[in-house]
């Protein structure tokens, strides 16, 4: 398994370094944009998906913009805009998917960013309810794969990770997992198990402007 789609981490840090040089204050603004690794992961990756889901000129504002397209008539920005675009994939099962690259703060004193695969599927074609594929690298944990699939009022839940768990970790999702659900009124499972034999191959390699077969 390679880097998973690093376009968007080095478009990304490369616009923070550019834009901290012109405005800190607006490069702060920015990374607090960007989803984190901690408790507000997922609220962070629904602001950045919904910010950036018109490009990366929409996501920055108009003043932004104007000082980059002035360093160079806006080449960083086509860029970014490269990086951000969702590309298209279909998998072996027939599956077609919208995957994006997306960049998350590492939460390290450093500021870095790591990167996330976010892959989405409407089952649209196969009739098969819709599916979220989440992918990342963590220290601590290796590879990891969140896949969420949803149809009617049941939503289930598999998270496959290179590492192990500890059984209170696991203790603790459960009842997250369960809470949660509850409190929505919906049914489903959370299944944890080994990553091996079960990543989907949805790297930058095999992705295309296009759908893809």
């Amino acid at each position: 398994m390679g880097v998973l789609m690093p376009d968007a981490v080095a478009e990304v840090g490369h616009l923070l370094a550019v834009v901290e040089a012109l405005d800190p204050r607006a490069a702060q603004e920015l990374r607090g944009g960007l989803p984190r690794c901690d408790s507000t992961f997922g609220l962070g990756l629904a602001f950045f998906l919904a910010a950036t889901a018109n490009g990366a000129r929409a996501w920055l504002g108009p003043k932004r913009c104007r000082l980059l397209e002035q360093l160079d008539g806006g080449a960083l920005l086509d860029d970014l805009d490269l990086a951000l675009a969702p590309r298209h994939r279909r998998t072996a099962d027939g599956r077609e998917w919208r995957v994006m690259s997306i960049p998350v703060m590492d939460g390290t004193a450093s500021g870095g960013c790591c990167g996330l695969l976010c892959a989405i599927s409407d089952g649209a074609d196969l009739q098969t309810g819709s599916a979220l594929v989440l992918q990342m690298r963590l220290p601590a944990l290796g590879a990891v794969q969140l896949v969420a699939a949803g149809e009617g009022r049941r939503f289930d839940v598999t998270l496959q990770t290179g590492g192990g768990l500890s059984s209170a970790a696991l203790a603790d999702m459960q009842d997250g997992f369960a809470g949660a659900m509850g409190d929505a009124g919906l049914g489903g499972d959370l299944t944890v198990g080994p990553l091996a034999g079960a990543w989907l191959d949805l790297e930058e390699e095999a992705l295309s402007a296009d759908w893809s077969g």
